[in-house]
């Protein structure tokens, strides 16, 4: 749909003249379109973009949930006109799946202490070996030996980083940074989403190097690695608002079988590789990934107290 606009014949940023139908200036490039309308105006542009995005996010949306690969797919081969832009459709998604991030304290909970299920116990206690056993000597993971009969269970993991007067200086900003709380939460979450972004190019580099005998530009990778992260972040979106409703019920454990499926379904469908394979890349491609998760994930927490 083309964007109906009030255009000058002279570029108000230069100054330069051009004929009514350039759509940008020939000279500086900026947009040939007069925004000192009346509201009525702006309003109707506003609907047109919104409608026109409307479609498309569900067109989009049909294909990155039902068909596994095939908006990659589509994107590679040149047909991206009816289908939202990988970028904003990351963007659009990674939005509402922080936001409902910063809503669920089930998930992100800084500086308090509250009764969990046996099943929430379980999953923290190995949620918290695997960040010992990535940073070993630096994280140490605390465990109560007996939480029967309290109202809270204090499980944590502590920044251990040696004797010397910088890792001293590091514990007591860790410390700091883990007492303040929902100040500790907001930044935790804020610095999350930057860690994810700069985990998407990773895992698109990741692609390259197991799928280098295709010769593929690395862009048709990092588009894989977007649509993928926008279809995990959704999934991990409704496991948080099944959370919301059922706080007994954990999902994690099938949210995390779904998302390897489907990562297998969009290799297999991309990369046009035979099953065995292309299971053969997946299970080194998932624990490279996880381990590289856990990594980043500890570096956020590190440079977030740093920055504290």
């Amino acid at each position: 749909m083309a964007k109906k606009r009030r255009k000058f014949t002279q570029c108000p940023n230069c100054g330069y003249s051009f004929e009514e139908v350039n759509n940008y200036c020939p000279n500086c490039g900026q947009e040939n379109h007069d925004l000192n309308v009346p509201v009525k105006h702006l309003i109707a542009e506003f609907f047109e973009g919104t409608i026109h995005f409307d479609t498309k996010i569900w067109k989009t949306l049909k294909l990155l949930l039902l068909k596994p690969g095939l908006l990659t797919e589509k994107f590679n081969i040149g047909q991206r006109a009816s289908y939202v832009p990988p970028f904003r459709l990351y963007v659009f998604i990674s939005i509402i799946f922080f936001f409902l991030l910063a809503l669920n304290h089930n998930v992100v909970n800084i500086g308090s202490t509250r009764k969990l299920s046996g099943d929430q116990e379980q999953q923290l206690k190995e949620g918290l070996q695997e960040v010992e056993q990535v940073a070993p000597g630096i994280v140490k993971a605390d465990f109560p030996t007996d939480s029967t009969g309290s109202d809270s269970t204090a499980y944590s993991a502590n920044l251990s980083f040696g004797d010397s007067e910088t890792a001293v200086f590091m514990e007591k900003k860790a410390e700091q940074f883990f007492s303040s709380g929902e100040t500790a939460r907001a930044k935790l979450l804020k610095n999350t989403s930057l860690m994810m972004f700069l985990l998407m190019p990773f895992f698109g580099y990741l692609l390259y190097l197991f799928y280098y005998r295709q010769r593929r530009n690395y862009v048709e990778h990092l588009m894989f690695s977007i649509h993928l992260h926008s279809f995990w972040f959704i999934l991990l979106s409704v496991i948080m608002l099944l959370n919301m409703a059922f706080p007994d019920v954990s999902l994690m454990g099938w949210g995390f079988l779904v998302m390897t499926i489907y990562l297998y379904l969009a290799m297999l469908r991309v990369y046009k590789r035979p099953y065995i394979k292309t299971l053969l890349k997946l299970i080194p491609v998932v624990f490279i990934y996880l381990v590289s998760l856990m990594v980043f994930f500890v570096g956020t927490v590190v440079v977030s107290a740093l920055l504290s």
